[in-house]
């Protein structure tokens, strides 16, 4: 890509998230005379600025930071006319990125690093041949209106790390089973990438834990689903002329993992000890409801028991409107955060007053560290543990799975099944209809030895009663058919990683 071709694209991006304070010629005669230079980050360790000592010299300045952690500077060109002309914004854009790429500066530069939230595919795809880059592009142009900025985002995040550097530029129409089975090679070996942190370097699949595997699997199947998308929007709008694309996209068995990071009652009220007074009351508001904090963030006065006994909660994500009832308490609760509120205001605000948005991250994991909980107990979590205390309790299926608004059981019965195992017990020893006299006059006679061996199993950790421990490392039953080259790529891992561990 030619220089003034990035300069252009990074103004693109500029518009979305970070705008130059001085990108025309009104704004750069505006800044005060320093001896110093006005900086702009492009990227970390990339810079461009506006350097004016005084009124005789006005110009672009680049700079980048050293492996050293020094800076280097580079004159760029006259930013207003003083009698020499003048340098575009763009132009100097495309002089910098021209230094930047040298090889005397890449030798000695540190490595230059995106800024902020993704917000992009990091492609910019061109020519006529439709590539994998192009069919990206064109799909979560989509996405962003389609889809919650949450599943938007994610999906950015999983393609820039996966799919662009290795598929971006491979014409469509070749796509076939043997680049699925390079990209299942690829994901075994690329550690995952959390939030901002550094890039990792490629790791041995030797090396892996079982549960690592069965986490790389799931990171698989994300990517062929969104591959699989692409391919068929790409279909569907008549920039490829061939079903094997996409055809050729099947995601692979893994074995399902109940969730088991959600808090006791007693755990509760220590994570509520240590939390600020606004996020106390978000908390409280998602153990008493079961809602996500995005729906929380919502919720306005006029939702409160205006319909019912409880909430009512507006569509969100891609679940429709729903009714979430209250028990007592919970309705005492939001009763009086509303209390001298009007009809439209929200129910619950931050400590600086203002809707929740995105601000109680930070203060969820500063709570959770003091109240020496999980540490991989995020805020979601208050959802599981709401869902997991009803279970237990021996409420239905149905109804919690209406309650989270989730449109069947089968969510409710993967991912929290597994704690209604005491109260199936229970109900099991308590409503079996008597089948053999013998037996029954012998269970009467056993009758204390039995209750011995049942208080003896009793546990407090409800987390794990009765539970049988499956190994992640082999498929159990799954409507997946995947392609013969994949399994075998992830079946030679499982293979590796339990010869290790023997």
């Amino acid at each position: 890509m030619s220089y003034l071709r990035r300069a252009e694209r990074f103004l693109l991006t500029q518009q979305q998230i970070n705008p130059c304070r001085f990108a025309d010629a009104d704004q750069i005669s505006q800044l005060p005379f320093r001896p110093s230079p006005y900086w702009h980050t492009l990227y970390r360790c990339r810079h461009l600025g506006i350097h004016r000592p005084d009124d005789s010299m006005c110009n672009w300045t680049a700079r980048i930071l050293t492996k050293e952690k020094l800076y280097r500077q580079k004159c760029l060109g006259p930013a207003l006319d003083t009698g020499h002309g003048t340098t575009s914004l763009r132009s100097a854009l495309a002089r910098a990125f021209e230094w930047f790429d040298s090889g005397a500066v890449r030798s000695m530069a540190s490595e230059p690093k995106d800024l902020g939230r993704t917000r992009q595919v990091s492609i910019c795809p061109i020519g006529d041949i439709y590539t994998v880059g192009h069919a990206l592009r064109d799909y979560t142009e989509w996405t962003r209106i389609a889809r919650s900025p949450g599943g938007h985002y994610n999906n950015l995040v999983l393609i820039n790390h996966h799919l662009v550097p290795h598929l971006a530029n491979l014409p469509l129409e070749k796509f076939c089973a043997s680049h699925l089975r390079d990209l299942a090679q690829q994901v075994l070996e690329t550690p995952p990438r959390y939030g901002f942190s550094e890039y990792k370097r490629k790791v041995g699949i030797e090396t892996l834990t079982a549960d690592e595997l069965r986490r790389r699997k799931r990171t698989f199947n994300s990517l062929v689903t969104i591959l699989k998308m692409a391919f068929r929007h790409a279909w569907d709008n008549a920039a490829i002329q061939s079903e094997r694309p996409w055809r050729c996209l099947k995601r692979i068995p893994v074995n399902h993992t109940p969730r088991t990071i959600f808090l006791d009652r007693d755990e509760c009220r220590r994570l509520l000890a240590h939390c600020t007074p606004a996020l106390r009351d978000l908390v409280l508001a998602a153990l008493y409801s079961g809602c996500r904090v995005g729906e929380l963030g919502n919720l306005i006065v006029n939702d409160v028991g205006r319909q019912g006994f409880g909430l009512r909660i507006g569509a969100f994500k891609q679940s429709p409107a729903r009714f979430v009832f209250l028990p007592d308490e919970g309705m005492a609760f939001f009763l009086s955060k509303c209390e001298g509120k009007s009809a439209q205001d929200h129910v619950l605000l931050s400590d600086m007053g203002k809707p929740w948005r995105r601000q109680h991250t930070q203060l969820f994991r500063r709570a959770v560290a003091k109240a020496r909980l999980p540490r991989d107990l995020v805020f979601h979590g208050l959802r599981h543990t709401y869902a997991s205390d009803l279970i237990r309790s021996g409420v239905q299926l149905e109804v919690v799975a209406k309650q989270l608004g989730h449109a069947s059981t089968t969510t409710v019965s993967n991912t929290y099944g597994h704690l209604a195992e005491q109260f199936r017990e229970d109900q099991i020893r308590r409503r079996f209809n008597p089948l053999d006299a013998d037996q029954a006059t012998e269970a009467r006679r056993r009758k204390p030895e039995l209750e011995k061996l049942w208080s003896s199993l009793q546990t407090d950790d409800w987390r794990h009663y009765a539970h049988v421990r499956q190994s992640p490392l082999t498929s159990g039953k799954s409507l997946a058919t995947p392609v013969r080259e994949v399994s075998q790529v992830f079946d030679a891992a499982a293979r590796e990683i339990s010869s290790v561990q023997m």
